[in-house]
């Protein structure tokens, strides 16, 4: 399992949320190595690993830099990591039968220098969004910088394309992405394409009663209580619509507890005194922390920027949504047709534009705790009588790797 765009460090959301969980049910089957960019002091990893940057030879820069993910800015940052990405294959070819590539900038680059060595390879494309930002450069004060810039936002979705067409599969999280690379000529009909959504930690992520959760994190029982777990970066997830809506709106009895970290959580925090909003920031938490919040919440957010994805087409599959259901608590997320799958069309929640006017509409006619556990009480049995699972809806680890190991079998040299 290859992730050459993360770096070991003990935040990396992607290697925590949807790589580790799925690596010991594959260890039943098979051997399985974890490639990563690189590792900052010594992993506690349960699984054998490799690292693409020479632990012993990293630049002083790359010994600092520690935001878990990396994605080249420019062509010539891109092209100098493709020329390290080219030698990893040649050393480490021989060892392995399959490659799984994970979702990253320059993702298939990896798997298509594998697939040179003869090792088929598969790659993960959790959705199709803008990954690369204008970055605002004086061209008269930095020419080379923005012109590489320029280079490498037009060239990414030509290589891109090819990197898919020379791949032996791919795997998607979304029926919607799959669409999307077949509508866009990323790939082709008869190209294996393999949906497989993200599970859940039923061990972590199960219904609690309320009560017990606001007596032990010390929130009224008299609130309705809005959570929110994710990230405060403002990229593809956009809490600050709702906080300003929240505050210029004030329902009565209505917080927000907000739990996750980001480089943008300033920002958010000046909304919220700005507007008066009732908004409790907690900072990152470890899972089982935070799944007491989504337990003491009434409604839980996914406040998603379908402005980030091509067309405005939300091809992401939302492991948040899913979690926050499998705790039995509603949800309030966006109109698409991927949360109008996970809502059941709006069984189990809410659909609201993440906008503020949209949010301020909600709050005027914001529905009663009763009204909300009615919503609640449906869910919480449609969990235990297996119909979310029967609707791929909540699926555990455990399910999304018997998928994993059919996509290896399939396409593996050892049969």
């Amino acid at each position: 399992m290859a992730l050459p765009g993360t770096d070991y460090v003990p935040h990396a959301p992607l290697l925590f949320a949807n790589t580790l969980p799925l690596l010991p049910y594959l260890a039943e089957d098979f051997e399985v190595t974890l490639v990563l960019r690189k590792a900052l002091g010594k992993p506690q990893l349960e699984c054998d690993y490799l690292t693409i940057l020479d632990s012993n030879q990293l630049s002083e820069a790359e010994k600092k830099q520690s935001t878990a993910n990396f994605s080249p800015t420019g062509f010539f940052s891109a092209w100098k990591y493709l020329k390290i990405l080219d030698k990893f294959p040649k050393a480490h070819a021989k060892d392995f039968d399959l490659v799984i590539e994970r979702q990253w900038s320059l993702v298939g680059s990896l798997s298509n220098t594998f697939r040179r060595y003869g090792v088929p390879a598969i790659f993960v494309v959790e959705a199709e969004f803008y990954t690369t930002r204008q970055a605002k450069i004086d061209w008269r004060s930095h020419p080379v910088k923005q012109a590489s810039t320029s280079l490498f936002t037009n060239l990414l979705p030509q290589v891109r394309r090819q990197w898919i067409r020379n791949s032996s599969g791919i795997v998607v999280e979304t029926e919607q992405m799959k669409s999307f690379l077949i509508e866009k000529k990323y790939a082709s009909y008869n190209k294996p394409i393999y949906s497989i959504p993200n599970g859940i930690e039923p061990q972590i992520f199960f219904p609690r009663d309320r009560h017990a959760c606001r007596q032990q994190l010390g929130i009224s029982q008299d609130s309705l209580v809005l959570t929110y777990v994710g990230s405060l970066n403002r990229f593809i997830q956009e809490p600050g619509p709702i906080i300003e809506a929240l505050g210029r709106q004030q329902p009565k009895d209505v917080v927000l507890y907000v739990i996750g970290d980001g480089n943008k959580r300033k920002e958010l925090e000046n909304i919220a005194s700005k507007f008066g909003a009732s908004v409790v920031f907690k900072g990152r938490l470890p899972q089982p922390e935070a799944a007491l919040y989504v337990g003491a919440a009434n409604l839980c957010l996914a406040p998603y920027n379908k402005a980030l994805f091509p067309e405005g087409k939300f091809t992401s599959a939302s492991l948040k949504v899913c979690e926050y259901l499998a705790c039995g608590r509603p949800v309030l997320t966006i109109p698409c047709e991927r949360m109008e799958h996970l809502l059941s069309k709006g069984e189990y929640g809410f659909l609201v534009e993440n906008e503020v006017e949209s949010y301020r509409e909600f709050f005027q006619k914001i529905p009663s705790s009763e009204e909300i556990l009615e919503i609640e009480n449906l869910l919480i049995e449609n969990l235990n009588n297996s119909t979310l699972r029967a609707q791929g809806i909540v699926l555990t680890w455990k399910d999304i790797a018997e998928m994993y190991k059919k996509v290896i079998r399939d396409n593996s040299t050892c049969k």
